[in-house]
């Protein structure tokens, strides 16, 4: 899909997968996403999360 087309069915709401796929996928760059939404775009982020297990003793 080019612009036009991410454009045209944007602004109809038929747009799936959502709009934020064509831009990580290449579709469109960050300035035509801003240009059909309105909205800067955020570039979604990985989070890591690690749990460290911790062990206390008590010694009476």
């Amino acid at each position: 899909m080019d612009f036009d087309t991410i454009s045209f069915f944007y602004g109809l709401g038929y747009l799936d997968p959502k709009i934020e796929w064509y831009t990580e996928h290449g579709f469109i760059n960050s300035d035509q996403y801003k240009q059909i939404t309105g909205k800067d775009y955020v570039a979604p982020t990985t989070q890591s999360t690690t749990t460290q297990a911790t062990t206390t003793s008590t010694t009476n």
